[in-house]
C-alpha cells in the first residue's frame, strides 16, 4: 500500500508542477504544437517520451544526491560552472512562472467570474504564499487533491466537444500559422517545451526524489507522471484543433471552447484552471524562495514575501504575453540541461 501511495505522489506531483495554467488552458499546446499544424501532434509525442524518460531520470538522481533542491542537480548534469548560470536563470525563469501563474488567475477571473484582474492576481497569490509555508509535503498533498480533478474535467470539456465535432481528417488537417510559431520548426519546439517543463519540474521532482525510499515508486511515479501530461496534452491538442483557427484569438482556449457547453462545464471548468494555476504556482514560489534564501541569507519568510509582492507588480502585463514572452527564452536556456540529461541517463548506472 506504501508503494503504491508513494507512485500516486510522485505522479501527481510531477503532473500538477507541469500542467499550470499554459497547458490546463490550451494557451501552451496551442503556441508550441497546434501553431505548426498537424505535424505538431509529432512533436507532442517526442515531448511525452521525453518527459516520462527523462523526469524518471531526475527523480532518480534526486534520490541518489540526497538533494534538497533544483540545483543540486543541475549542477551534478552539467557542471559546476555550467550549472550555476543555468540555477541563476533557472530562479529568475522560476519567477517568470509565478507571474504567469499569477495573471492567468487574474484573467479567469476578470473574463469569467466578473471580478477584476487585479483582485484574481491578489487573492491567488496570498493563497499560494500560504501553502508553501507549509513546506513540501504540503504542495504534495494539494496536488494529489488538485492534479486528478483538473484530468476529469478536461476530459469531460474535451469528449463533449468531441462528440459534437467527431474527428475527421478535415478537421485535424491543421495549416501552420508561422507568426505564432515559438522556434523555426516543430522539432525545436518540442525540445524547447519539454526542456523548459523539465527544468521548472526538476525543483520539485528533485527533492521529492531523495524523500522517497522506494526505486519502483520512483520509476513508475515518474513514468506514469509523463504519460498522463502526454495523454491529457493530445487531448487539449485534439480538441483545440477541432476550433482551429477561432481558438487562436482567445487567451485561454479551454475556456473557449468549454462556453458552448452547459453552464457547469463552463465555470466548473474554470474552477479547475484556477486549481491548476495554484499548484503551478506553488512550485514555482517553493522553487524561487529557496533559491532566494540561500543565496542571499535572508529567512524563508521575508524571501517568500518579498517574491510575491515582486511577482504581482509584473502580473501585470498579462497572461498570453507572458507565456509567448519567457517560455521559449527559457526553452533556449534550458536546452542544455535536457542534452546532459538525455547523455548522462544512457552511461548511468541509476536504471539498474
Amino acid at each position: 500500500m506504501r508503494h503504491v501511495l508513494d507512485t500516486a505522489r510522485v505522479a501527481f506531483t510531477y503532473v500538477g508542477t507541469v500542467i499550470g495554467a499554459g497547458f490546463a488552458s490550451g494557451q501552451e499546446l496551442v503556441q508550441f504544437f497546434v501553431s505548426y499544424g498537424t505535424i505538431g501532434l509529432t512533436g507532442l509525442a517526442l515531448c511525452g517520451v521525453l518527459f516520462a524518460w527523462l523526469g524518471t531520470y531526475i527523480l532518480q538522481l534526486g534520490h541518489r544526491l540526497r538533494a534538497s533542491g533544483y540545483h543540486q542537480v543541475l549542477s551534478h548534469t552539467c557542471g559546476r560552472p555550467a550549472g550555476l548560470i543555468l540555477d541563476n536563470i533557472t530562479a529568475f525563469f522560476l519567477f517568470g512562472g509565478l507571474t504567469i501563474m499569477l495573471a492567468g488567475a487574474g484573467a479567469v477571473c476578470r473574463d469569467y467570474f466578473g471580478l477584476s484582474y487585479n483582485t484574481g492576481l491578489v487573492v491567488m497569490a496570498i493563497i499560494v504564499a500560504v501553502t508553501v509555508m507549509t513546506g513540501l509535503k504540503g504542495i504534495s498533498l494539494i496536488n494529489m487533491i488538485v492534479t486528478p480533478l483538473l484530468v476529469i474535467s478536461t476530459v469531460i470539456i474535451g469528449v463533449n466537444s468531441l462528440i459534437y465535432h467527431g474527428i475527421s481528417p478535415d478537421l485535424l488537417a491543421v495549416p501552420p500559422l508561422p507568426g505564432q510559431q515559438p522556434a523555426p520548426n516543430w522539432l525545436l519546439a518540442s525540445l524547447l517545451y519539454a526542456s523548459y517543463n523539465l527544468i521548472l519540474g526538476s525543483t520539485v521532482l528533485a527533492p521529492l526524489g531523495a524523500q522517497v525510499a522506494s526505486r519502483q515508486a520512483r520509476l513508475a511515479g515518474g513514468v506514469l507522471g509523463g504519460m498522463v501530461l502526454t495523454l491529457l496534452g493530445l487531448f487539449i491538442v485534439i480538441v483545440t484543433m477541432l476550433h482551429y483557427p477561432r481558438v487562436l484569438s482567445y487567451e485561454v482556449p479551454m475556456l473557449y471552447i468549454s462556453e458552448a457547453q452547459q453552464g457547469w462545464n463552463h465555470y466548473g471548468y474554470a474552477c479547475m484552471l484556477i486549481k491548476a494555476m495554484y499548484s503551478t504556482a506553488i512550485a514555482s514560489l517553493y522553487g524561487c524562495t529557496a533559491k532566494l534564501q540561500s543565496a542571499s541569507g535572508l529567512a524563508f519568510l521575508p524571501s517568500l514575501l518579498i517574491l510575491t509582492a515582486v511577482a504581482l507588480a509584473v502580473g501585470q502585463l498579462g497572461f498570453a504575453k507572458l507565456i509567448g514572452l519567457l517560455y521559449p527564452l527559457f526553452g533556449y536556456a534550458a536546452l542544455i540541461f535536457t542534452v546532459r540529461l538525455i547523455w548522462l541517463s544512457f552511461r548511468d548506472s541509476l536504471w539498474r
